[in-house]
């Protein structure tokens, strides 16, 4: 007969900055984080180009914003909404953390 040794590990548990969820210490003391993994990866951040200066002196600046800031930005450049998010359109895949413009096709049709 075999005896099954479970090994469990405690680990400390402190609160969230941003969300004031449980998360590890050791993400904090060990890596730096002061938000839990699901606040990190609440949104994917997005560059616009901005060229600065006149003449011979000008220059590129990559201004980074969150994505509702950009959504809001390219639609007063456009005039047109954005495209909806895939996991606006498929609520089954919101907690995949996909990224992009993908199409699901059905080949079963």
């Amino acid at each position: 007969m075999h005896s099954i040794i479970k090994n469990t590990i405690t680990v400390k548990m402190i609160p969230c900055i941003k969300c004031g969820g449980d998360m590890p210490e050791l993400r904090l003391t060990q890596y730096g984080y002061d938000f839990c993994v699901e606040c990190s990866t609440v949104g994917a951040k997005k560059g616009v180009p901005v060229m600065r200066g006149v003449g011979d002196h000008t220059w590129t600046e990559t201004i980074i914003m969150e994505e509702d800031m950009y959504n809001k930005y390219a639609e007063e450049i456009s005039g047109q909404k954005p495209e909806p998010k895939l996991e606006d359109e498929h609520p089954d895949l919101k907690d995949k953390n996909i990224q992009g413009p993908f199409k699901i096709i059905n080949r079963n049709l």
